[in-house]
């Protein structure tokens, strides 16, 4: 039955197989959902074993099924990534992806091992099957623009990985290089506030009226300078 051939071809993957008496093909979806056995012997089709013998349109519908449940999980993909890659603009969902991240990378990464596969048992069944020829050159082509596609998709998904990490470590260097700008200012003024709160006679500007006023006037002089620096530093950065 259909549900005892998914249960003995769990976790499997397609594959071309050679036998004393026959050669063999399995072809698995990426889902599992759709599992086929076809058996190859005199020239003759046949399905799960020998007792049931179909023409070619069976093992073509087959092949064209399991083609098009791939294109689905492509599109699958393309639209989540495609989701995912609005971070270049806008940094919303950069939790989001993180988070979805390792399980994606897995996905696509079992997709990739699944499509090799599924190509590489087409491959050889068309060279060692020499009546199947015309009928697998197209679904040939096709499953070698999914192992394209699917490659091109795990390089996307480690592109966003690495713009995210990228734009993570310029905030965090950003933060320390103001709190390293932030010390360097305070490193004088702890200086003045020492020297200035020492309790000794003749302390410079302990006889003038407003002398804290000076000081004071000194400190916020330094402050707007350290962050006109700045600004114009972050300007020229930018």
């Amino acid at each position: 039955s259909d549900l005892g051939a998914q249960m003995s071809y769990k976790n499997a993957l397609s594959g071309y197989f050679y036998g004393d008496e026959f050669d063999y093909i399995t072809l698995i979806s990426p889902s599992q959902k759709q599992v086929f056995k076809f058996l190859f012997k005199d020239g003759k089709i046949y399905k799960e074993d020998l007792e049931h013998e179909c023409d070619k349109s069976a093992f073509e519908a087959a092949i064209k099924g399991i083609c098009n449940e791939y294109a689905n999980k492509i599109l699958e993909h393309q639209d989540e990534l495609n989701e995912y890659e609005k971070i270049y603009a806008s940094q919303k969902n950069f939790d989001k992806f993180i988070k979805r991240h390792h399980f994606l990378k897995y996905e696509i990464r079992k997709f990739q091992n699944s499509i090799s596969h599924f190509y590489e048992a087409l491959a050889i069944c068309q060279s060692e099957q020499q009546g199947l020829k015309k009928e697998l050159k197209n679904s040939i082509h096709e499953a070698s623009v999914f192992k394209t596609i699917a490659n091109e998709y795990a390089c996307r998904v480690e592109d966003i990985y690495t713009f995210i990490q990228s734009a993570k470590n310029d905030k965090i260097n950003k933060n320390i290089y103001l709190l390293t700008l932030i010390s360097a200012l305070f490193l004088p003024l702890n200086f003045i506030t020492g020297f200035f709160g020492m309790n000794t006679n003749g302390m410079f500007l302990s006889s003038f009226k407003d002398g804290t006023l000076i000081v004071f006037a000194f400190v916020a002089m330094l402050c707007v300078l350290f962050f006109i620096f700045y600004y114009r530093l972050n300007k020229d950065i930018s």
